[in-house]
């Protein structure tokens, strides 16, 4: 068996590396141990031994021996994710709540939201002033959470809706700036003047559960035809004994759906970030969409191969995470050519296995080509992590993120404002474009 070594430097400072210099830190870590490492800098109860190659990304996804479990999450995460939600709980639970949440997520359902989200980001940038550089996280924010209140609530301009859609936005700024790392940080962005973190963190997250559990009284003094937003999901639903969900796991698995668009949110900056940086990607872009015969149907721009392409090779660079949801050994296993005991945890840096050369050439260079001339298994291309545990939102995710970038490369003229490297940062437990900024100019 082969020997799995640690990083050299101490887990106070890995800690330190993982805030100020994500990239950074794996790159080191990627040139140093070419397969895996144990990674004592990142906190999930025990330290994690990060694999990166597409045979122990298999095996771990895969799990044929039944000897890993899902590992608990640290209690940080659990303070948005709840403790009853699909992302949080193990399980039968898990499974019973992922198969309430799949139709509304997945297949034909997100193909019916294609005309919103094209006219959402039509109404978003219309509004935007011209020769004036916008927030690329804002605008991406704000089409994203206007699309996902419609799916949770079947509707996005009554005003519950929007008070809910504007505190989630508050709730996710405020986690990634409590989740900072350090709590010396915290500490010093309190003495500044920013006030307490944890408590206007508390009150946002009670204000939102004000209103959504005033949404749901409201829905139980009517009857409805039968309705297909996962909130009505939520609440129609019965288990084997007719027993509903409580109040409780509604909440939790609402906000749950509500913080994991911050995936989504940096996939699509992140694919403005890497087509506006290259005005051979945008013109090979335009040339595909103003080809299309029928744009009637939202479907057949998600179909354009060099469009899936880009954002295929967009997710490569830019994982919407650093890592697959880690797994705790149950039983002595070996994964890789290496020996791991009960209690150890593992996962599987999709960042790094993206920029395996043997798959990748040239892996820092923006080159979509490469999923045109070749297509890569699910344990060589993970950027939703893989199995039962995959991000339940991924196919969303890459639907927004099509037609949000179609939408604005075929009807607005942007550029970066600032055309300068983009060093990504973590936020969230996402890598995310931080100051990211573009300018919509006149025709």
């Amino acid at each position: 068996m082969n020997q799995v070594e640690s990083l050299k430097t101490p887990a106070w400072w890995q800690r330190i590396e993982l805030i100020v210099s994500p990239i950074g830190y794996w790159e080191s870590a990627f040139k140093n141990h070419p397969e895996a490492f144990w990674a004592k800098g990142i906190d999930w109860g025990n330290p994690l031994m990060i694999f990166y190659t597409p045979q122990a990304a298999q095996q771990i996804i895969e799990n044929r021996n039944k000897n890993l479990e899902v590992a608990s999450f640290p209690s940080e995460l659990r303070a948005v994710f709840g403790d009853n939600s699909v992302v949080s709980r193990e399980g039968e639970r898990h499974k019973i709540l992922r198969k309430i949440l799949m139709p509304p997520l997945h297949g034909k359902q997100v193909r019916s939201y294609g005309k919103s989200i094209c006219d959402v980001t039509d109404q978003v940038m219309q509004q935007l002033p011209t020769n004036q550089p916008f927030s690329a996280w804002e605008v991406a924010q704000d089409i994203t959470l206007q699309i996902l209140i419609e799916i949770l609530f079947g509707a996005a301009k009554k005003e519950r809706y929007q008070q809910i859609k504007n505190l989630v936005a508050s709730l996710l700024n405020l986690f990634a700036a409590k989740t900072v790392g350090f709590p010396l940080l915290r500490i010093f962005s309190e003495v500044l003047g920013k006030g307490n973190l944890g408590q206007k963190f508390i009150q946002t997250k009670q204000e939102i559960e004000q209103l959504i559990y005033a949404e749901m009284a409201d829905r139980r003094t009517v009857t409805e035809l039968e309705k297909t937003d996962i909130l009505s999901l939520l609440m129609s639903f019965r288990d084997e004994q007719g027993q509903p969900l409580n109040d409780v796991e509604i909440l939790d698995n609402f906000l749950a759906l509500s913080t994991v668009s911050e995936g989504a949110i940096a996939a699509i900056c992140w694919s403005w970030y890497c087509v506006y940086r290259n005005s051979e990607i945008q013109d090979k872009l335009l040339e595909e969409i103003k080809n299309l015969e029928d744009f009637s149907d939202p479907i057949n721009l998600y179909r354009l191969p060099y469009l899936t392409a880009v954002c295929n090779e967009t997710l490569r660079m830019y994982p919407v995470t650093m890592l697959i949801l880690p797994r705790r050994v149950k039983t002595p296993t070996e994964i890789g050519g290496y020996e791991l005991q009960p209690g150890n945890i593992v996962s599987v840096s999709n960042y790094l296995l993206h920029r395996q050369e043997s798959l990748y050439p040239e892996p820092n260079n923006f080159k979509p080509e490469r999923f045109l001339e070749r297509q890569f298994s699910v344990y060589e291309f993970l950027p939703f992590g893989g199995g039962s545990r995959s991000c339940l939102g991924a196919d969303l995710s890459m639907y927004l993120m099509k037609l949000i970038l179609a939408t604005i490369v075929s009807g607005y003229r942007l550029k970066l404002a600032d055309n300068q490297f983009i060093k990504p940062q973590n936020r969230n437990t996402i890598l995310t474009p931080v100051g990211l900024r573009l300018v919509k100019q006149d025709f």
